[in-house]
């Protein structure tokens, strides 16, 4: 027994898997950038954390603005972008190619960022009263 034609192939063309391979490749250094810039956005606030304490302010919800929304804006397009294509190229096993890739782009993003930051991407913040040269 064949499927009805309206239903969908697993089968995509040639060029929409290498597009769906390049997209992965292009979200590892997606990645890697949305990461160190969290990175960036901890390590700021944590050396601005002082001069707003002696201004009578503070500097929570700096580092989830700057750094945490585009991080996470980052793998929620990312993966919008790859399961789309991967439904066009692999059909129902796209969607597992996708988040599969998403989790692979985020892990070597974050071992980039941990090497970038000394190890210290995740102590990074406001609470944090050691200095990084």
């Amino acid at each position: 027994m064949t499927a009805p034609a309206s239903a969908k192939s697993d089968h995509g063309s040639t060029s929409t898997r290498a597009n769906f391979w390049l997209l992965a490749s292009l979200g590892v250094i997606a990645s890697a950038v949305a990461w160190a810039w969290y990175g960036f956005a901890q390590f700021e606030a944590q050396t601005e954390q002082p001069k707003a304490l002696s201004a009578d302010t503070t500097m929570a919800g700096f580092a989830e603005v700057i750094g945490g929304v585009p991080l996470i804006l980052a793998h929620l397009i990312g993966l919008i972008l790859l399961l789309v294509v991967g439904w066009w190229a692999y059909g129902r096993r796209g969607i597992a190619l996708a988040m599969v890739a998403v989790i692979v782009a985020s892990g070597i993003g974050i071992i980039v960022a941990q090497i970038l930051w000394g190890g210290e991407l995740f102590q990074l913040g406001i609470n944090n009263n050691t200095y990084i040269p």
